[in-house]
């Protein structure tokens, strides 16, 4: 743990909850820390978290993605329309915390927006799911393509990915696609 960020969870009263979490002993979500710590040191204890069990690996979920063991996701829909930016990515990192060791903290960006969801993976989000859309929102179609200088016609939907793909790379993070239904 760097030494700014052992310091962050020092002066939020995190301590224990590091050290819980280092141990293997469970934590409860209903624990009154988590509304009462700052939020960046309780993100950035969530990301350490993450670093440690999962690693830099994003996986990246294109369509409808399944529940599945060892997932926990995290819902913009659950939360109150004024509070929805901040308290959603609190949940994120006390999901990250209080899930067992290892589980993936999967965010839907087609729910939040990608912006959210990019910034969630730095509170102890490891995969995202949504649907690959246009501007609009609309699903963009299996077969569109795009015309790119030098290229040809290019499918739309490998653009999207190669776009999110460099996104993450620049935020350090390897990228795998995981095709769902």
């Amino acid at each position: 743990m760097s030494a700014l960020v052992d310091m962050a969870v020092r002066a939020a009263g995190l301590e224990r909850v590091r050290d819980a979490r280092a141990a293997g002993k469970p934590i409860s979500a209903d624990d009154p820390i988590f509304e009462t710590c700052d939020l960046l040191a309780i993100g950035a204890l969530a990301d350490q978290v993450r670093t440690a069990e999962v690693g830099d690996l994003v996986r990246v979920h294109v369509g409808e993605a399944a529940a599945e063991v060892d997932l926990v996701d995290v819902h913009l829909r659950d939360l109150d329309v004024g509070k929805r930016g901040l308290r959603f990515l609190r949940d994120v990192a006390i999901a990250r915390l209080t899930a067992p060791k290892g589980a993936r903290v999967r965010i839907d960006w087609t729910e939040c927006g990608m912006e959210l969801a990019q910034v969630a993976l730095g509170f102890g989000a490891s995969e995202l799911v949504g649907i690959i859309a246009n501007r609009r929102g609309l699903p963009i179609a299996e077969d569109s393509t795009k015309k790119v200088k030098g290229v040809g016609a290019v499918a739309v939907q490998l653009l999207k990915k190669q776009e999110l793909e460099g996104l993450l790379q620049r935020a350090g993070r390897r990228t795998e696609f995981v095709r769902t239904a």
